[in-house]
Formats: C-alpha cells, sequence, structure tokens
C-alpha cells in the first residue's frame, strides 16, 4: 500500500498511554505517521510539537453539531464514538489506508504480515476469541464476549473504498447516538456494532493471528513465551499487545474487569506487563493522570453531573433551541433552564426544576417516600436534595437552589 496512517485516540489524562503507543509503533515503523485524536482540549497542559505523534483535536474532524457531540457523552464514551470520524478523516487526508488502535496498547514487532492485507481487503476485523473455550468457566466467558461484542475494536484497519466508505458512514451515524454501555439493549460502546459488518459489508477480512491483539480475554487460551527476548502467542511473533482495564495503581491485577487473572498466576506474559508499567511511569503517568478533563465542566467552571448529560441527550433535537450547551450566559442557555421552576400541572413532579424532576422521574424509592414534592412533601423533599440527593447524583451546590 502506498501510503498508510496509524492513529489512538485519548483524553489528556492518558496521553501518556498514547505516548507508549506512539514510540512502540513508530519503533517498529518509523516510514508510517502516527496521529493522536485529543478527545480533550490541550489546555495549556502540554506542548504538542514535543509529542511523539502528531496532534488531531475534534474540530479537525467532521462531526455535525460538535458541542453537543462532546456534551452529551461521557469522556469514556466519547473517545470511543470519536473512532469511526477519525478514521474517515485520515482518508479524506489523502492516506490509502488506515489503521486504529486503542490507547492501552504496545507494539512489540513489525505489523507487516497483518498491514499488509489492507492491499487486498477494505475492512479488517479482529475477533476476541479464535476458537471455542473450554473449561469450567466456558460458558460465562463466551456469553461475557457476546456481550462484549465478537470483534475487539483494539485494533480496526480499513482501505480508501468504496465500501469502507459506506462502513464509516453507517458507524458514524450509529455512533452519533448509540455509543454507551446498556447490555441491556444490546449495545457495548462502539463494539457490539462491530458485529453486523461482515453481514452488511463486502470485502471484510477477520484477522486470526494469534500473536495480535493478545489482551486479557485470550490470554488463558494463548500460549506465551518468551525466546531471546522474543515474545510469542501460541508459537506465533506477538506483534501487538492489549492491556485493557490495567491499571497501574494495582500492579498486581492484570485487568479491572476480572479477577480471575492476576500477576501471580499469568506465567510467561507477566513480565510485559511490567514492562508496560515501566514505559508509562517514564512516559509521565503520574503527571497526565491529574490533569482535567475539559467537557466535565460548563463555561462557568461548574461541574457537570452525569444527570445532566443524560437529561440532554433525552431532549433529543429539542436541545438545539439552548446553543452551546456548555455556555452558561443568557437565559436561553441549558444551564440556566436546569434551574427553572417548570409549569405546574396535574403530575406531582411538575412544576419542579427540570434537573429535580428528571432525578425524582428516576428514582422509585424518591417517589415513593415523597409522593406530592410540591405539596405537603415539599420541606422532606427539599431536605433529602440537601442530605443526600445532592451527593448520590453528584450535583454541585450549584444548582442547590430554592
Amino acid at each position: 500500500m502506498s501510503s498508510l496512517a496509524a492513529a489512538t485516540i485519548a483524553a489528556k489524562r492518558h496521553l501518556s498511554l498514547a505516548r507508549v503507543l506512539a514510540r512502540s509503533f513508530q519503533e517498529h515503523h518509523p516510514e508510517i505517521p502516527f496521529f493522536v485524536l485529543l478527545a480533550d482540549e490541550v489546555d495549556g497542559c502540554f506542548d504538542p510539537s514535543l509529542e511523539p505523534f502528531q496532534l488531531l483535536h475534534l474540530r479537525d474532524l467532521n462531526i455535525p453539531n460538535l458541542s453537543r457531540f462532546c456534551f452529551h457523552y461521557r469522556q469514556q464514551e466519547l473517545t470511543y464514538a470519536a473512532t469511526p470520524y477519525l478514521l474517515s478523516h485520515l482518508l479524506e487526508r489523502g492516506f490509502d489506508g488506515a489503521c486504529f488502535f486503542k490507547q492501552e496498547s504496545l507494539v512489540l514487532n513489525d505489523l507487516d504480515p497483518v498491514l499488509e492485507r489492507l492491499a487486498s481487503h477494505s475492512i479488517l476485523l479482529t475477533p476476541h476469541l479464535l476458537k471455542p473455550l473450554v473449561g469450567d468457566d466456558r460458558h460465562e466467558r463466551e456469553l461475557n464476549i457476546l456481550q462484549s461484542g465478537v470483534y475487539n475494536v483494539g485494533f480496526l484497519g480499513v482501505t480508501k473504498t468504496e465500501t469502507t466508505s459506506k462502513f464509516l458512514h453507517w458507524w458514524q451515524d450509529r455512533l452519533y447516538q448509540y455509543c454507551r454501555h446498556d447490555i441491556a439493549r444490546g449495545i457495548h460502546y462502539e463494539q457490539r456494532w462491530l458485529d453486523l459488518v461482515p453481514g452488511f459489508f463486502q470485502d471484510v477480512h477477520i484477522v486470526r493471528d494469534p500473536g495480535f491483539n493478545v489482551g486479557h480475554w485470550n490470554l488463558p487460551e494463548r500460549s506465551i513465551h518468551w525466546w531471546e527476548n522474543h515474545l510469542t502467542a501460541d508459537g506465533e511473533t506477538c506483534r501487538f499487545f492489549r492491556f485493557s482495564g490495567f491499571d497501574p495503581e494495582k500492579p498486581l491485577a492484570v485487568t479491572r474487569y476480572s479477577s480471575r487473572l492476576q500477576m501471580a498466576n499469568l506465567g510467561s506474559a507477566a513480565p510485559i506487563f511490567a514492562r508496560y508499567l515501566e514505559l508509562l511511569e517514564a512516559a509521565g503517568y503520574h503527571e497526565t493522570k491529574t490533569w482535567p478533563y475539559a467537557y466535565d465542566y460548563f463555561d462557568n467552571g461548574v461541574p457537570i453531573p452525569d444527570i445532566v448529560r443524560e437529561l440532554y441527550e433525552s431532549l433529543e433535537d429539542e436541545a438545539v433551541r439552548f446553543g452551546d450547551p456548555f455556555g452558561t450566559t443568557g437565559s436561553e442557555s441549558y444551564f440556566n433552564w436546569l434551574q427553572q421552576p417548570g409549569e405546574i400541572t396535574s403530575s406531582p413532579s411538575q412544576g419542579l426544576r427540570p434537573l429535580w424532576q428528571a432525578i425524582y422521574e428516576r428514582r422509585p424509592d424518591v417517589r415513593a417516600a415523597y409522593p406530592d414534592p410540591q405539596g405537603v412533601d415539599r420541606e422532606g423533599f427539599r431536605r433529602w436534595i440537601q442530605n443526600s440527593g445532592a451527593a448520590e447524583h453528584g450535583i454541585p451546590r450549584d444548582f442547590l437552589t430554592d
């Protein structure tokens, strides 16, 4: 392939992870430019010109109504939802192909055996598992994979073709609103959508290399060995390793997603985690983890509670009237609307300020305790807000008005 780009996405608190990934990739592929999409704002925390990658901003991408997109998603959701927009942007810049890697990854060897497949396929996907599981927990683990998605978005490759264009447009349309963790509705962020891709689109290749995209979900089945400082998986060169759910603050645990794996029983794979921890620390992990996430706050510095994002999203197209949802000036702002008294109707919750009405309607226990929050239960409901409700929902003092 004549021109190829590689990329990841990160908020600045995770910039150390992106640095480690970028350096490891360019160690083996210095000829391929590596990009990091910052799903955040720099805010003076670092100098992009000194980073081991080319920085992209969300505003560089063709995301409709960007402020709404950034507001209605939490940080993790936003990072995942931006993936198809990033890939489209790289292809629109003139690259013939683009490869996406999740930020918590390490390239251990050249990726040519996989990247070369982009020359003859539009889309490359990597499955979580390559063979049926065995053991007493086989059913539980396979059910977990079915909930999370057949394919793992730790890696995704695309080529500039009409098929890819249709795929990315379809994925963007779905992720603009439905990139959430909602197992009951069949959604696991951006990942479950990929289950549909081989059926919807032609020219999809499934990467079945056991040394590619190795992570906690397949470690029990893959035989990991070191040989002359060379890591192998099932006898094949281990080229790309994922550290999904690994917490540098808890280095004895492999992942926060499962307790079945610990460093003590990980065998030959344990040293790669120790190496990754050293690389993160050298890349400034302890500094970057303290950097704030720009989209956690209104423009006046007030933190944005999760319920405020949920209420905004539930308004759908009605939210357009507020303009920039992060803005706080003007009587028509979303921030001020949240605190305006509602219209009094026959419904017991109507007349409450929109923020507290949304909380009230989501809490059957509160409704049972205070069935008439605008009447005889008004004082009790107010005490609940002050004494526990605000803390339970992470509501800042700025919203604790009478």
